[in-house]
């Protein structure tokens, strides 16, 4: 700008000095004047330009920040509508969610009160699907004769003359080995676990140190009935009525609960049992609340039992009564023809923690005298049970009938004379084989049953208690120390 001033100033001296010398020359100064007139205004649009410049960037910074706010203002506002949308629709999932929850125990409620109410106390039920005994470990235990087989040939058998091997006391009808080398105690077996332990009539008994049980004894019992029929021998261990009344040490033995998909079968059941166990007067007693499933495999030939220990919501441990935690035990029956025949021959291996200290002497001496009197009173119980039966079906008939036509004593003398009518058919057919021994085996039973059903009907006072006839009534303090003593 200041240059085309210059310029202009200059052509203006310029045509002064030189207006005699033509008009050219003042023409051309004519058009550098409009030339400056038009730089001067493009100058002042240039300083316009540059001060609304100036205005927008002064702006600029309070725009952006106004437009910053305007965002921001917006944004929260967009979030506080979702959240409280979310709200909304929680609220009213909730409530749907509620009484979608009540209609369902309304319907369970309607199905089935007991379990509705079983429930609302606080008492949940027995899972089945979780703790039932499966069919995989039934089957395991298939082929437990044939283990019991191996395992007596390993460790009761004479290698060099097949022989039996003396265990601890001779048995009748048994040729025992006479070599002159000295047989061991208990010879190595398949497993290295399984020692010899007693024997008795038709019994061979084994045990082995359970791993971490603090040196406690698993057991292994074999044994051959040739008079005792499978039916029988099974209903022996199943029947928790009849086992109250053969075996002393049951102070309590119910069922608690039956697998459903077990009710409907006469050949397989599972149930849960609760057995008290009496033990002396200077323990407490121990109960037990075990899952029992027994199967009939007619196509095997066997009879499998399994029990092992369980926890029950309606079977709560009691005070005064110590509750077993471990315990196992499984059985095979298998019979020597038919399930109906007389002739068995069966493989019990168990373990329980009673939860007592007791020194290892101790404990043998008391399984020496109490674990073959509790199997041979097993094995009578199982000749007995169809006399059980006899009595059990003939006193329902008569209790239907009014108490003025038939009085308790009525009941009894005819109940008597039915069992005397089956005792002289017994024997009868006893004298026709000549056993004499085997027809007073079965008056005694038939003696022991009948005051067995006089002391249920006149409640004899004199009775002797049953605490005193636990399975360890051999443990009296007197037998005790003198063992001691010794």
């Amino acid at each position: 700008m200041y240059t085309w001033k210059l310029t202009g100033h200059a052509l203006r001296r310029f045509n002064s000095g030189c207006s005699s010398g033509g008009g050219g020359s003042s023409r051309l100064a004519l058009i550098f004047q409009q030339c400056g007139s038009r730089t001067q205004t493009r100058g002042k649009l240039g300083s316009y330009r540059k001060k609304i410049s100036s205005w927008f960037r002064e702006q600029g910074t309070q725009v952006a920040q106004a437009c910053k706010r305007q965002f921001e203002f917006v944004a929260a506002q967009r979030v506080r509508r979702h959240i409280q949308i979310f709200h909304l629709y929680t609220r009213i999932w909730d409530e749907v969610a509620l009484r979608e929850f009540m209609r369902l125990w309304r319907l369970r409620l309607a199905k089935n009160a007991k379990n509705f109410l079983i429930s609302a106390a606080g008492v949940s039920m027995y899972n089945w699907d979780r703790d039932r005994i499966s069919d995989e470990e039934i089957n395991r235990y298939n082929q437990e004769i044939e283990g019991i087989y191996r395992l007596r040939d390993s460790t009761v058998v004479c290698a060099k003359c097949h022989l039996r091997i003396i265990i601890d006391t001779v048995q009748p009808d048994i040729k025992y080995c006479k070599c002159n080398e000295v047989q061991p105690s208990a010879v190595s077996n398949e497993d290295h676990s399984w020692q010899p332990f007693i024997e008795r009539q038709d019994m061979l008994i084994w045990r082995k140190i359970e791993p971490d049980s603090g040196g406690l004894f698993a057991y292994k019992v074999y044994g051959s009935f040739s008079d005792v029929t499978a039916e029988d021998f099974l209903q022996v261990q199943i029947d928790v009525d009849y086992r109250k009344q053969w075996d002393p040490t049951a102070q309590e033995l119910e069922i608690i609960e039956t697998d459903p998909k077990s009710e409907s079968s006469v050949n397989r059941s599972t149930d849960i049992i609760h057995w008290e166990m009496i033990w002396p007067k200077l323990f407490s007693n121990r109960d037990y609340v075990y899952q029992r499933r027994w199967v009939i495999d007619k196509e095997t030939g066997l009879i499998v039992i399994v029990s092992r220990v369980t926890e029950h919501p309606n079977v709560p441990e009691r005070r005064g009564i110590y509750r077993v935690k471990t315990y196992w035990s499984y059985m095979v029956i298998k019979p020597y023809t038919d399930f109906h025949e007389p002739g068995i021959e069966f493989g019990l291996t168990y373990f329980d923690d009673p939860g007592v200290a007791v020194p290892p002497a101790v404990t043998t001496w008391v399984a020496l005298r109490g674990l073959p009197d509790f199997l041979v009173r097993m094995r009578q119980a199982s000749k007995d049970y169809q006399n059980y039966k006899l009595i059990k079906n003939i006193a329902p008939d008569h209790l239907t009938l009014s108490e003025k036509d038939i009085s308790k004593e009525e009941i009894k003398v005819d109940v008597e004379d039915k069992l005397k009518t089956n005792e002289k058919s017994m024997k009868d057919k006893d004298q026709q084989d000549d056993s004499i021994k085997d027809t007073n085996k079965l008056d005694l039973t038939h003696d022991v049953q009948e005051n067995n059903l006089m002391e249920s009907e006149n409640k004899d006072t004199n009775s002797t208690p049953k605490e005193e006839q636990g399975l360890l009534h051999y443990f009296y303090l007197t037998k005790l120390f003198a063992f001691l003593d010794f």
